[in-house]
């Protein structure tokens, strides 16, 4: 027997279920497909606006169904739906609530958690999809324009960058940053802005002051209001003038990024272009090791596909996934140190047939005087 899809997820914080439903809602409920057409079993506040606006071809009413067969929690209002539809048999994502798969098991459905993704359909994009990917770019590029100008306005004083009479921190910087971005539809959270050691931790967000001549990594991921869709860019700056060590740094970062962009195109295997920019790196004298309990050179992927979420497939790193032609992914090697500091540089590429297509648009020039 046939498997239908079943989902328990906000569309707010699910891409999977904003991926199926085509518009957000803020609290979980159960949507689910039906012999290829898309449903929802939704309260009497979501039912009207879901008609109107979702992807959904049908819409049921859990205040109606739970009425009619004195149901009380969400499971049993699924269940009572399934029996009336003759549906039985599901297969629900890796991330499906437990206590929602356990009521439902006990009123007899026969339920498959999937290990692979449940819409492997999101890997490739449609062309508005890379379209809204792009967008999302525009915001992260204003960003750093932003950023530029706040580093270029600020003056080197007793050591300490001072913007408009104040230090000039991460947190300020930022706060500027989210301004730009909501401004283009965008919103942007958790955003890393690093300075010298602090970028050695390629997660660490950054915080106190940005110090000047010392090698800042600027990683951006904004997120559509509108749609839901990320861009991700990361660009390394320098205010001040940089010492000749990390003038090579930076030289050996962004030529491993152009290397890596060329190799992409689709039916390429993915640890190939990751083992392309490692071994650039280590031909060039920059070896990654664990020493004194830290990491040090380069030690994450080349890359990841981005969408609906942040971080999805495909990866560029070492698994043999082969990249198919339309997936989006970004290409963003990086090399640290601690003591001379981080150096990450970003952008996002369609992968087409024949190379790679950059959706993502800002310059390189990362010295600002």
């Amino acid at each position: 027997m046939k498997r239908e899809t079943l989902l328990y997820a906000s569309a707010d914080s699910s891409a999977d279920m904003l991926y199926f439903a085509k518009t957000f809602v803020p609290d979980a409920f159960f949507a689910f497909t039906r012999r290829g057409k898309k449903c929802a079993l939704v309260h009497p506040l979501e039912i009207g606006r879901l008609r109107r606006e979702s992807d959904f071809d049908e819409c049921f009413d859990a205040a109606e169904i739970s009425k009619k067969y004195f149901t009380l929690s969400d499971a049993d209002t699924a269940a009572a739906l399934f029996k009336s539809l003759k549906l039985s048999c599901f297969r629900v994502p890796a991330d499906f609530p437990s206590l929602q798969l356990e009521r439902l098991r006990s009123k007899g459905l026969d339920i498959e958690v999937a290990s692979e993704p449940i819409f492997p359909s999101r890997e490739v994009k449609s062309p508005e999809e890379a379209r809204l990917v792009s967008r999302a770019n525009a915001a992260a590029a204003a960003c750093y324009k932003a950023l530029a100008d706040i580093l270029a306005e600020s003056k080197i004083s007793s050591g300490r960058l001072v913007w408009r009479g104040a230090a000039l921190t991460s947190q300020i910087a930022k706060y500027e940053l989210e301004k730009v971005a909501l401004s283009m539809d965008a919103e942007i959270k958790r955003t890393i802005l690093a300075c010298g050691d602090q970028a050695c931790d390629p997660h660490c967000e950054g915080y106190g002051d940005i110090k000047p001549n010392s090698l800042i990594v600027a990683d951006i991921f904004p997120r559509l209001k509108s749609s839901g869709y990320y861009g991700d860019m990361t660009r390394t700056f320098l205010k001040g003038r940089p010492n000749s060590a990390q003038e090579r740094l930076v030289k050996t970062v962004l030529q491993a990024q152009k290397n890596a962009i060329r190799a992409v195109k689709a039916g390429v295997v993915a640890s190939s272009v990751h083992g392309g920019v490692c071994s650039y790196f280590e031909s060039k004298g920059y070896f990654t090791e664990f020493k004194d309990g830290a990491w040090g050179g380069f030690f994450h992927g080349t890359g990841h596909g981005v969408g609906l979420d942040i971080h999805e497939a495909p990866r560029l790193g070492l698994a043999d996934n082969v990249l198919k032609e339309n997936s989006v992914v970004t290409v963003e090697p990086g090399l640290y140190y601690r003591g001379l500091g981080g150096c990450r540089i970003e952008d996002c590429v369609l992968v087409c047939k024949d190379g790679a297509k950059k959706l993502s648009k800002y310059n390189y020039d990362w010295v600002i005087a």
